[in-house]
This record gives C-alpha cells, structure tokens and sequence, in this order.
C-alpha cells in the first residue's frame, strides 16, 4: 500500500534521530510510526488516541513494530517520560483552544524538546487556505506560551500541508 504524501514529508520533517524519544497525539492508523519505529534504535515512539477503533488498526499495521500505543484521550493520559519530538497531524485541538493540551505537552517535552503541528485542509491547491490555518495554529501556540520556531508548507495533493515547529517559552 503506498503511504501518503503527507506523511512521508511529515516524517522528513521531524528529523529523526536515533535516539528519539517520540510521541504521537492522534495516531490514527498509525502510519507516521511505521515510518518513525525503524529509524530509531535507542529511542522510542508512543502513539496516543482517543478511538479504540484507530488504535487497534494502528496495532495491527505496526504488528511486531517497537511502539507503545495508548487507547485514551490526550489530557487523560499520564505519561512518566520525557520527549525530545512531540507531534500531530490534523489534530484539531490546535485549531481552538489548546491551553490545557499545551501545558500537558510542555510538561512531557524534554529540555530543548519540540512540538511539531502539521495540518491539511480539505481538498483545494489553495496555499492560502493552508496559510490560514497556519495563522490559526500559530495563534494558539502563542498563546499557550510557545515560541515558534519555523512554519514549513509543502504543495502536495490533494492540499497543501502546513508544519509548525514550536518550542515552550522560557521561564521569566
């Protein structure tokens, strides 16, 4: 089955090294950790969703992958560990109010950790559609107290992708 556009560069995006320690919001089927889990070799991946339905099917597509998987809502999870790359593709949280998900997430980020947002709107080659909710996702990291530290597009079918790469401002 071939993977899609979008996460290939998304992946390409996140920069892996080998000793990543990763975590995914909204795996979905789980695609962007079977690209993710061979690439690294004393890190790690975890992959979080809400839909029993997403993550069964994220298991059975990452069979024998190194991977944790966590069927629960984001702010529900307790996790005890530290990630150097926390990300999410088309999670709408970042398109509303996010505050208690952003502080959740800076407390999982290691130091000099990031968090990436890569989002995708319905089909159209509009680059200003995609600007938008770049605008729309920056804001709210803004104000959920993240630097942004680079937004990224990309032209891809069936629309253009956004990636938005923000760290937690530092303590005053």
């Amino acid at each position: 089955m071939k993977v899609n556009d979008r996460f290939i560069w998304a992946v390409e995006m996140l920069h892996i090294n080998p000793d990543d320690h990763i975590l995914e919001i909204g795996c979905g089927h789980g695609i962007a950790v079977s690209l993710i889990a061979p690439r690294l070799k004393t890190g790690s991946i975890t992959a979080i969703d809400s839909s029993r339905a997403m993550i069964d099917k994220a298991q059975r597509k990452n069979e024998g992958v190194e991977a944790d998987f966590i069927h629960q809502s984001f702010c529900e999870t307790a996790l005890d560990q530290r990630f150097d790359k926390i990300f999410a593709f088309n999670v709408n949280i970042f398109l509303n109010d996010a505050c208690r998900e952003l502080t959740l997430i800076r407390n999982y980020l290691a130091p000099l950790g990031a968090l990436y947002v890569f989002h995708q709107p319905p089909p159209s080659d509009s680059m200003e559609m995609a600007k938008g909710f770049a605008d729309r996702i920056t804001t709210q990291l803004e104000s959920g107290g993240y630097v942004i530290r680079d937004v990224l597009f990309k032209k891809l079918t069936p629309a253009p992708c956004v990636c938005i790469i923000s760290q937690p401002s530092p303590a005053p």
